[in-house]
């Protein structure tokens, strides 16, 4: 049976509000007082209420990590994320309590935000709605979304240098002789999508290449997407020499497509994809990509909603890390 603070002022004789105000440092009890009180505590195994202790504080001391995709869905990308954002957090007395939210919609977060179990919300969405975050500020509620970045004045985010990111992977692409690249777009990633998809014609037009409207082929989350991307650039009459894949996964696809019509990788046509996922370091052949600080976007995500859920009226925070070529045998052999 565990040991109350009713218990402590039993076996002393002393009130129950002197031995509360000795446990959590009152000034108007004695040094004496809180000294015998305290000793009392640890020889009878009493454990302060951290239920009790933050609810007193009006914290949690607990953050929101929110997904809006089932857990199924979650790759190395978001693992090593985790593993930063929960050293994080450990670091600052914070523990993450992880949920998942599949709709879009703002009163698909509401439900969470009025339970009040956490004290902010890191939000790792594709794309988040203005209305979401219009709701979110409305409620006071500390947020920060991860690895995306956001266009709302007011909202706060870590997110990787999408932009700068396919930049570099396209003038890896031409330093290697290559004028006529493929590249397949995710229009649902929002903003990462318009980064990587803006750096892809600005790089065309800095190099005086045209922008061809068939060598750009979308994709969606969904199964053998790439793949099915992949052939419609190897079945045009004039096929791209190199494919930039919107991420590894969708490489990956374009992998398996080249591969089962005989097509060298990266003799007869070259292929990157973006994110750094360990999975393309182990394909045959390994494929470049451009690898995202994802240990480092987890941590400064808890940071910044540390700030956030310490000072909420300050001026957002919106970060962007710098990302990093790895050039691999998908285009270099």
């Amino acid at each position: 049976m565990s040991v109350k603070i009713k218990d402590i002022s039993e076996h002393l004789g002393i009130s129950v509000s002197t031995v509360s105000k000795a446990l959590n440092g009152y000034d108007d009890v004695s040094q004496q007082t809180r000294s015998l009180v305290q000793e009392t505590a640890r020889t009878l195994g009493y454990r302060a209420s951290a239920s009790a202790r933050n609810l007193r504080r009006g914290r949690t001391d607990k953050i929101g990590f929110v997904f809006n995709n089932a857990l199924t869905f979650i790759s190395d990308y978001f693992a090593e994320i985790i593993v930063g954002a929960t050293a994080a957090a450990e670091q600052n007395d914070n523990n993450i309590v992880l949920y998942t939210n599949e709709g879009d919609s703002p009163d698909s977060l509401l439900n969470l935000v009025q339970a009040r179990e956490v004290d902010g919300f890191i939000l790792v969405w594709n794309h988040v709605p203005k209305a979401m975050i219009e709701m979110l500020l409305k409620a006071n509620v500390p947020f920060v979304v991860l690895g995306r970045r956001v266009r709302h004045p007011m909202a706060s985010y870590i997110a990787p240098d999408n932009y700068q990111g396919a930049k570099a992977l396209m003038q890896h692409l031409f330093d290697l002789g290559h004028q006529r690249i493929g590249f397949t777009t995710r229009p649902s990633m929002g903003l990462t999508h318009e980064d990587r998809y803006q750096a892809y014609k600005d790089a065309l037009a800095e190099a005086n290449l045209p922008y061809i409207p068939e060598l750009v082929v979308e994709t969606k989350i969904e199964p053998l997407s790439g793949y099915h991307a992949m052939n419609t650039l190897l079945d045009l009459p004039n096929p791209p020499t190199a494919v930039f894949a919107f991420h590894d996964f969708v490489a990956i696809d374009a992998q398996r497509a080249a591969l089962e019509r005989g097509v060298r990788i990266p003799e007869d046509i070259a292929l990157a994809g973006f994110d750094g996922l360990r999975l393309s370091l182990f394909t045959s052949p390994s494929i470049t990509t451009v690898a995202q600080p994802l240990n480092e976007i987890g941590r400064e995500s808890v940071y910044a909603i540390l700030e956030r859920i310490k000072d909420n009226s300050q001026p957002p925070i919106q970060k962007t890390l710098p990302v990093r070529l790895l050039p691999r045998q998908s285009t270099q052999g």
